[in-house]
């Protein structure tokens, strides 16, 4: 590859990781990003959720009257998306490509209503798609890259969905730090002021992982001492770092904050959904960590010393999800009220034997009622059931309030 599309790629992750603050620059990512791919249109989108609902949705080269018209017809009604969906792609493997032809071949395509009505008009025969966010993290939605050509254009080569593979880990880990810094109305903290008022604790490292910024509540976070502490490496100076304990978690948690530097092509940047879960005390549940790189400095209004910033670390505590109501995980997600109890329970850690043990069930029924915990709540892992389960408490509290 050239030097100068060494430079191009270099020019557009700088400007993904600005949209991360400044979301109204994506139309511009994309079409940077459809240039670099030979795509003529572009879209980056939530395919379940409107931007009315909380969803986005990005063009590039698409006529308005277009996107009222999908709007109209509905997403479920794209024959992609109806088979992405049947197919449980939304629930799969964040970061898979895939071409159009692989989902619905172009003869079925073409002979349909949303062909003659959408497509067809615009002069798009190819997709290629991006699954950025599936379906199982509470502060996240689905959310789809996909890029077009017209029908006289080639397909998409393996080349090129290997360079959206790697694109789409850093869109991520942009869109994955402005879906958490958004307040209870969706809107995006783009402020250090806004960013005050969020209830995640976010902090902002340069380079040696020195503090440059602590919201409120990293503060309160820092605070407690564990499972994340600070280190005073000088006046003015601090630095995060683990507790003794977590000893054995050190050389993880160095390379974790260390990857968010990584952003050249011919880094491997790693998905923002791989984050770095942290144990509490006697095996209960602490937090879990996600790290970006951060170059939104020129967003941020009133900077002082954000100027030298290159990651943005943003931390959950799951200590403060234990007030959570179990009514509140039937009432949204339909589960019975033993299974509640038993998603609550992971909150205090330990193995099946003992969660078992305490709830008064076999290991067995307890396995069971997590499984239908997770299909119910669209979760996968441990971590994403607990940062649901905080994310509930921290809405149920507010509407206390």
């Amino acid at each position: 590859m050239s030097s100068l599309r060494f430079s191009e790629y270099d020019k557009l992750i700088h400007r993904i990781y600005d949209a991360a603050l400044a979301p109204t620059n994506w139309p511009v990512v994309l079409e940077e990003l459809a240039t670099m791919l030979k795509a003529s249109h572009g879209l980056l989108y939530t395919p379940m959720h409107a931007p009315s609902h909380g969803g986005l949705l990005f063009p590039h080269n698409l006529p308005q009257k277009a996107l009222d018209l999908w709007a109209v017809q509905s997403p479920a009604e794209d024959p992609f998306v109806a088979e992405a969906s049947a197919r449980r792609m939304f629930d799969g493997v964040e970061g898979t490509v895939i071409r159009g032809s692989e989902l619905v071949p172009f003869e079925k395509i073409s002979n349909t209503k949303f062909y003659r009505l959408l497509w067809e008009p615009i002069g798009i025969g190819k997709v290629c798609s991006g699954l950025v966010f599936n379906s199982s993290d509470a502060h996240k939605i689905p959310t789809v890259l996909a890029l077009y050509r017209r029908p006289s254009d080639p397909d998409f080569d393996d080349e090129t969905v290997g360079l959206m593979k790697g694109l789409l880990a850093h869109i991520s880990r942009s869109l994955g730090v402005m879906f958490h810094l958004r307040d209870s109305q969706l809107q995006a903290a783009t402020t250090l002021a806004a960013i005050n008022r969020l209830p995640a604790a976010v902090m902002l490292l340069d380079k040696h992982h020195y503090l440059k910024f602590t919201n409120l509540a990293a503060q309160k976070f820092l605070a407690k001492g564990d499972p994340v502490s600070v280190e005073y490496a000088g006046p003015d100076t601090q630095r995060i770092v683990l507790p003794p304990r977590l000893d054995s978690y050190s050389a993880r948690f160095q390379e974790y904050l260390a990857g968010t530097l990584k952003t050249s092509m011919s880094d491997a940047a790693e998905h923002f959904s791989n984050s770095l879960f942290l144990p509490g005390d006697a095996g209960a549940p602490g937090c879990v960590l996600h790290a970006a790189p951060f170059f939104g400095q020129s967003a941020f209004e009133g900077r002082t010393n954000q100027d030298t910033a290159t990651t943005i670390v943003i931390a959950y505590d799951f200590t403060d999800a234990g007030t959570v109501d179990p009514d509140v995980l039937c009432r949204t997600f339909g589960t019975t009220p033993a299974e509640a109890c038993a998603a609550i329970e992971c909150l205090r850690g330990g193995s099946y034997s003992k969660m078992a043990e305490r709830l008064g069930i076999s290991q067995n029924t307890l396995k069971n009622q997590l499984k239908a915990v997770y299909a119910k709540t669209g979760t996968k892992r441990q971590t994403d059931l607990l940062k649901l389960l905080l994310a509930l408490a921290i809405k149920d509290e507010k509407a206390e309030h």
